[in-house]
């Protein structure tokens, strides 16, 4: 029976990482194509406006991540202690809460954009593309935000199919949208922008049909009411999630920003790296929602053995697919390259970026995994705790070392935040370990 006790957690985790991993695949997947199109366009600075005007936006959009991460792992502690009404009321009181945060956005976004690109000092000739890109994405906030819920709530329950669904239906329409507008109209990096967005509300109404037929054949009727309780614990498991990925995406934006101090060329292969990175992260972040899920439904469930296997299903499976990750992109990184942009300088300067890609990935690979863990148990100040440590004595402290003069010294930089950032949350993983054993059902701790 050993065998099998060994090899039934991955296969668990697979089998809900798969439809993840495949649709997180799709968002990168987009974000290579936005790259190709702008790549192909007439200037440099198209790819350059599109690949830092998306980082440059993690600051409205990505600071309120938390609304899937929070979302899901409640909504999985709900669903493993069979509480289906509170998974509901959970989904309402945060879509309410995505719906209002969007609308503020949507109205003083458009005040900050100045601002940013003052900050960001980018070349003259990037500066009327990149605002314009900007606000141009800033009309899908609602609906970006409220996707988030909604995919958070999917991913609670379970159901890793629908956001396979969902996330492949939106991605291909942004990728034909982006496509006509910006080469077929002619319309540049504005037209990429403008595909984005309506391929965003158009995604919002099939998420909003999806959940209408699930909650139509539901036997009993869900009664919804406003409770102050729900909302006060959104917002402590939501704060520290706020905060921390504030934290981080700074770490990107301000990557962003230094290497297009340092040139137009520079800017856009690091933009390229960026944009490799996501690829990876997103298709490893299939274990992570798969931890969320299994994390979460077993301390739900207070099944302890449940929860060591996942963690032992998740390290394996997180390790292996970063070394097939790498090994792949280093040995087609000149074809994928070239795929993406005409320019000759980017793709050297990309190249010789390589090796430093590499480490960054085999390092980070269990960060994510570990992010689904802290999720799923919404151990959400810890996982605020050491993303700051980590990008204080990291990436703060690193430039502080190496300085920010060139790509090399960004890179070190970069992986000596990475590093701090696996390492700090493992660290803390055995208090975690130990809570949930505490918690637990007897008849479901191991012997």
């Amino acid at each position: 029976m050993q065998p099998h006790f060994e090899i039934e957690p991955i296969r668990r985790l697979w089998r809900l990482a798969l439809p993840l991993i495949i649709a997180n695949i799709s968002t990168p997947i987009l974000g290579l194509a936005d790259a190709a199109i702008s790549g192909h366009l007439d200037h440099a600075y198209y790819l350059a406006a599109v690949t830092v005007g998306a980082e440059l936006l993690v600051v409205f959009f990505g600071a309120f991540s938390f609304l899937r991460m929070g979302t899901t792992g409640m909504v999985a502690q709900a669903v493993g202690a069979k509480d289906h009404s509170l998974s509901f009321s959970i989904l309402s009181h945060a879509i309410t809460l995505a719906a209002i945060i969007g609308v503020g956005l949507l109205v003083l976004g458009s005040q900050a954009t100045a601002p940013l690109l003052e900050l960001a000092q980018a070349p003259a000739e990037m500066h009327q593309p990149l605002e314009e890109y900007l606000e141009t994405r800033l009309w899908g906030a609602p609906a970006n935000l409220s996707l988030l819920v909604l995919t958070g709530w999917f991913v609670g329950k379970g159901h890793t199919q629908i956001a396979l669904y969902l996330a492949i239906t939106i991605n291909l329409l942004n990728i034909c949208l982006n496509y006509t507008l910006a080469i077929g109209y002619q319309m540049n990096s504005f037209g990429i922008a403008l595909g984005t967005v309506i391929s965003e509300y158009v995604g919002l109404i099939v998420a909003f049909t999806i959940l209408a037929l699930g909650l139509r054949n539901m036997r009993r009727p869900l009664k919804q009411t406003w409770q102050p309780t729900l909302v006060v614990k959104l917002i402590k498991v939501n704060l520290p999630l706020m905060i921390r990925t504030i934290a981080l995406h700074g770490v990107f934006v301000s990557l962003s920003v230094f290497a297009a101090r340092l040139g137009t060329v520079e800017a856009a292969s690091v933009g390229l790296i960026l944009v490799l990175l996501a690829t990876a992260a997103y298709a490893l972040d299939g274990f992570a929602y798969a931890a969320e899920i299994e994390a979460g439904q077993s301390l739900g469930e207070r099944h302890f053995n449940r929860f060591i296997d996942s963690l032992k299903g998740g390290a394996i499976l997180s390790g292996f697919s970063a070394v097939i990750i790498v090994s792949i992109f280093t040995i087609f990184q000149l074809q994928i390259f070239s795929m993406l942009t005409d320019f000759d300088a980017v793709i050297g300067q990309a190249t010789d970026l390589m090796v430093w890609f590499a480490g960054i990935v085999l390092v980070l690979c269990w960060s994510y995994w570990l992010d689904g863990v802290f999720i799923g148990m919404t151990k959400t100040l810890d996982m605020c705790l050491t993303m700051c440590f980590s990008t204080g004595f990291g990436w703060v402290g690193g430039i502080w070392a190496f300085g920010s003069t060139s790509l090399d010294s960004l890179m070190g930089a970069f992986l000596m935040f990475s590093a701090l950032r696996t390492l700090s949350l493992a660290l803390r993983l055995p208090a975690v370990v130990h809570e949930v054993r505490t918690h637990s059902d007897q008849n479901h701790l191991k012997s």
